[in-house]
């Protein structure tokens, strides 16, 4: 090649030196194309971060379910506390005792007092308050479910975002070296005088619009790579991606709308089917036991319209004699304390009344959200089968059609057939289709994740301390 730059332009190009550029040119595009989905990322020094890890290291790191635990075990350890009755009162003091000389044996009514006091919570308000606050607990074991099946899916969405820009960087890098080819073949033709200098500068323009695209996707890179480090931390930035883009496919129990007849997908019998399934995520697990709550709320105020009571037992000891010269006898007295709820309509009736619209406003809030999940699984689901319709029209057509659409510009360019803006155009038109190809079984992915979220079959047992179970494996 540098041979060929060093003929003056006035000496025609022998047959022989056209035939070794030509040849040079198709060689070189063709190899780089057909090594276009080869990933080289980062030096080996640098340990392979996959999907799963990435995925266990963020639910072990994250606070957010620990602190959800710890707020269940308090709900459960005050439930036990609210089940048992109030401590009894202790009462010790002097009764009758006169002013004058402050005597115990003076006057016969003095007593030293001592006695026990214990109230009795209305009706059944113990055992209904135990029941409610460990329905307070259940539904916050449900929201750490929930938060680890969150974070999973915010760990494996952000970690995909980065394998694509990765591959997208490694894509746009290696046409930047079939460009380099590109720009040193026009050069050489337009040496010995078979080009126009247009078709030397489109190239120019060209390999700098590529550098430009490296630099952006090298950025987007390191923007997905930092909101990935905020789940788990330096290894985000540390580590390299693997060059094969994960296994994941759909949950098996997923109710499929788009399996059904076209006018029965969205029926009321495969929405029925998805409301029974979605019934055990643990997000309305969560709202239902706040329902739960709100029931028990109800209940305990009821309870306000029984009676509160307690009983009382005194020992009176009394010093001195009689008039006689016998001792006084000492006094024992019993009592029975009880409330009268007879005024009702402030207090005990609002009362009640302010729990019944807590507990409809929890169910609204049950209902809605089951609703909401239902809309996203069936919008999810209707996404991903159009983005599976496109992956297989780029296997199957596109990307072939692409590839073969730049051999033939380049083909005519050399048979002085085209010019060379169409040869430019043809091969960035099929790197926008390889691009838009990693895109699309990104998102394919991404889809997967979400639907796995909704179907959580095997959310793991949470406790406090037993991190090491949260594997999290994409299956």
């Amino acid at each position: 090649m540098s041979a060929i730059k060093a003929m003056p332009l006035s000496q025609p190009l022998p047959s022989f030196k056209m035939g070794f550029v030509t040849s040079l040119c198709t060689s070189t595009i063709f190899t780089m194309l057909l090594t276009g989905f080869s990933m080289v990322f980062a030096p080996l020094s640098h340990a392979t971060l996959t999907i799963e890890k990435a995925q266990k290291i963020a639910v072990e790191s994250d606070l957010g379910i620990t602190q959800t635990l710890n707020r269940s075990q308090s709900s459960r350890a005050e439930a036990a506390s609210q089940s048992q009755l109030p401590d009894p009162v202790l009462l010790v003091g002097a009764q009758n005792l006169p002013t004058d000389t402050f005597k115990f044996d003076q006057e016969p009514m003095t007593q030293f007092k001592v006695g026990i006091r214990q109230m009795f919570p209305q009706g059944d308000t113990l055992s209904l308050k135990e029941l409610k606050l460990n329905a307070q607990a259940s539904s916050f074991e449900s929201l750490a479910k929930t938060r680890y099946l969150t974070v999973t899916r915010t760990a494996r969405s952000l970690w995909l975002e980065v394998l694509y820009w990765e591959r997208a960087t490694n894509i746009i890098e290696q046409d930047e070296l079939l460009f380099e080819q590109l720009l040193e073949v026009t050069h050489s033709l337009y040496s010995v005088g078979s080009v126009q200098q247009k078709d030397v500068l489109r190239a120019e323009l060209e390999r700098s619009r590529l550098r430009e695209k490296i630099i952006k996707a090298k950025r987007q890179s390191e923007i997905q790579r930092a909101q990935l480090s905020r789940w788990i931390g330096h290894v985000a930035t540390d580590s390299i991606w693997p060059e094969q883009f994960p296994k994941m496919q759909p949950p098996s129990k997923m109710v499929n709308p788009l399996e059904s007849p076209k006018g029965q997908r969205y029926s009321s019998e495969n929405r029925q089917r998805l409301f029974q399934q979605l019934k055990t995520h643990p997000m309305l697990l969560s709202l239902q036991r706040q329902v739960d709550v709100a029931e028990s709320d109800i209940r305990i105020s009821k309870q306000q319209y029984q009676p509160a009571w307690g009983v009382e037992l005194n020992y009176g000891y009394r010093d001195g004699v009689n008039n006689d010269g016998s001792d006084r006898s000492d006094f024992v007295s019993a009592m029975v304390n009880v409330s009268m709820p007879l005024f009702t309509n402030s207090r005990q009736d609002k009362s009640v009344q302010s729990a019944v619209f807590r507990k409809e406003a929890q169910q609204n809030a049950y209902q809605d959200k089951l609703t909401e999940m239902v809309g996203e699984v069936q919008t999810i689901t209707s996404r991903l089968a159009q983005v599976e319709e496109q992956i297989a029209l780029f296997d199957e057509q596109i990307l072939d059609k692409a590839r073969l659409q730049a051999e033939s510009s380049l083909n005519a360019y050399q048979a002085d057939a085209t010019d060379f803006a169409e040869v430019m155009r043809a091969f960035i038109s099929e790197q926008r289709d390889r691009l838009d190809y990693e895109r699309l079984v990104v998102t394919r992915l991404q889809l997967i994740s979400d639907l796995q979220f909704y179907y959580s079959t095997e959310t793991p047992a949470l406790a406090l301390g037993s991190f090491e179970s949260l594997t999290g494996e994409a299956k």
